[in-house]
């Protein structure tokens, strides 16, 4: 290996770009006493296999230790580009790739261009100067660079299987061998680049993720409790097991009276060794939604529920996991959702809060909570990030532990209490409705009415989202209608469980305390 040679290497696909490119490369300085050469390697075409083919031809075949592997379409326009790689690489022997652009925090879907983290600077086809954040110092150090332009002091072949994504392959590999990924400090943008994005390959993209997700990405628990539903399970868990997210784990609880569902969960425990399966045949439904509650893997820093009849979408925990790592105020992310009937089919979409993706502060996140309907959804709906939770469990308080009803909008009131609120306009679960659901049995529409009074009197105890008169009126008349609305339901359905005179003595509870400076005191 030759430590006083430099190589540009082109992977040559169309004689003009690349002509032009040399051009350019023939006009920079050379550092003095190295050698310079110029290496135009032709490949069978511009898809990023053959790139990557033609870069590792090059390695190969020239000597010089430091390499710079360079997009046909791109044109240098600095002059002393190479004394400012040249000392990078020397001032720290631990650097092996140096890069103009790149990715601070390597996006969720892969893809380095589209990380909202970003630093360094180029000037576009436009014209324009593209830059992120400045770079103080010669250099900062980042997860992956932009492939246009990678300059390296050592050979570690390039990962051709990637495609488009070799190139934030090859600075993973570079940093599993503990040297640096930085990309270089610009007064004025090194380069012109002339190009567009490629298009992603789907089968190089999830390669690509199995790969590395599990160094790039935290892990996320998703639990699924079930009961005597194997086919509507097996709908949710592959909606799981299909996620574009790969560094997951699935831990389900079986309460159901049969064995349908143990019998069909052995192939998917063979096959994938992140599943964890309980059978906890006898379980009432709250003990079986508490044993799943009281799991906690301490490497999992994000947990979603997953409801045995729901479905997750495609791109669901990619794209939440991407928002809380972008936006660390944020406390609950939440989407629209679709509502799906027995057969799968959507029938109906949950209302738009916001007109546009973006952040709610929690206190109004909150307070619309507690006046209308729960708008941020089931548990399925919400990836939760463990960390703002009381403790790890579930609910707002000490007193609800255990507590199934509204078990949900408790956990969300809780997340609220610890920051914002980030609502996505697109549907990314279904939430199905079915004459079996637990929202339909007879004392459950009862329960939850009991537990969204307890919700409210701890919101005004705590002082916290209703702090103003006509709200907590707003919040109080919500709790009237749906009072009468699930009273009225019961009387329908001819009920006459305890719930019924419980619920008649929380509204008497509410109507008194609607009079008295709104001092809740229930029974």
């Amino acid at each position: 290996m030759d430590e006083k040679k430099i190589a540009v290497i082109i992977h040559l696909t169309d004689d003009t770009a690349c002509l032009e490119s040399m051009t350019a490369w023939q006009k920079v300085k050379i550092p003095e006493g190295f050698e310079f050469e110029i290496l135009p390697i032709e490949g069978k075409g511009n898809h990023a296999t053959y790139r990557y083919s033609a870069y590792n031809f090059a390695m190969k075949n020239s000597d010089a230790k430091y390499k710079i592997y360079v997009d046909e379409r791109v044109l240098v326009r600095q002059e002393n580009i190479l004394s400012e790689i040249i000392k990078i690489f020397k001032s720290d022997e631990n650097i092996g790739i140096i890069g103009c652009s790149g990715a601070i925090q390597l996006s969720t879907h892969g893809l380095c261009i589209d990380s909202a983290k970003r630093c360094g600077k180029f000037q576009n086809l436009q014209g324009e100067i593209d830059s992120w954040e400045e770079i103080k110092g010669d250099y900062r150090e980042v997860e992956a660079i932009d492939g246009w332009f990678i300059a390296t002091q050592y050979d570690i072949p390039f990962r051709e299987e990637f495609g488009t994504f070799s190139d934030s392959a090859q600075c993973l590999e570079f940093r599993r061998q503990n040297y640096k990924v930085v990309v270089v400090r610009q007064k004025k943008p090194f380069l012109w680049c002339r190009f567009e994005i490629w298009d992603i390959d789907g089968e190089s993209y999830y390669k690509f993720l199995d790969e590395y997700s599990a160094e790039l990405f935290p892990l996320v628990t998703v639990i699924i409790p079930t009961f005597n539903r194997p086919k509507y399970f097996k709908a949710a868990l592959e909606s799981v097991l299909n996620q574009s997210y790969r560094h997951l784990e699935i831990v389900i609880s079986d309460d159901s009276t049969n064995d349908e569902t143990q019998a069909l969960i052995q192939p998917y425990l063979e096959k994938y060794p992140f599943i964890k399966y309980f059978r906890n045949k006898g379980f009432t439904a709250d003990d079986n939604y508490n044993f799943l509650r009281a799991y906690n893997n301490p490497d999992a820093e994000y947990v979603n529920w997953l409801m045995d009849d729901d479905l997750f979408y495609h791109d669901k925990i990619e794209k939440m996991v991407e928002v809380y790592r972008n936006n660390p105020k944020v406390s609950l992310v939440t989407s629209v959702r679709d509502y799906i009937d027995e057969n799968g089919t959507v029938y109906e979409r949950s209302s738009q809060v916001m007109e546009t993706s973006d952040i709610m502060s929690g206190n109004d996140a909150g307070k619309l909570l507690l006046i209308a309907d729960n708008y941020i959804g089931e548990p399925t709906t919400v990836l939760i990030r463990k960390k703002f939770l009381r403790d790890n469990d579930l609910c707002w308080s000490e007193e609800h532990k255990g507590f199934y009803p509204l078990v949900d909008v408790s956990t969300w009131l809780q997340l609220l209490s610890e920051g914002d609120m980030y609502w996505i306009t697109e549907p990314l679960s279904a939430f199905r409705k079915h004459s079996g659901q637990g929202t339909n049995w007879d004392s459950m529409g009862a329960k939850t009415v009991m537990a969204w009074a307890q919700l409210l009197k701890l919101a005004l105890d705590k002082n916290i989202f209703l702090q103003n008169e006509p709200d907590i009126r707003r919040a109080f008349l919500h709790w009237f209608r749906i009072f009468a609305y699930k009273l009225d339901l019961a009387v329908d359905a001819d009920f006459q469980g305890k719930e019924v005179f419980e619920l008649e003595e929380f509204n008497i509870a509410m109507a008194k305390a609607f009079h008295t400076d709104y001092k809740i005191i229930l029974p």
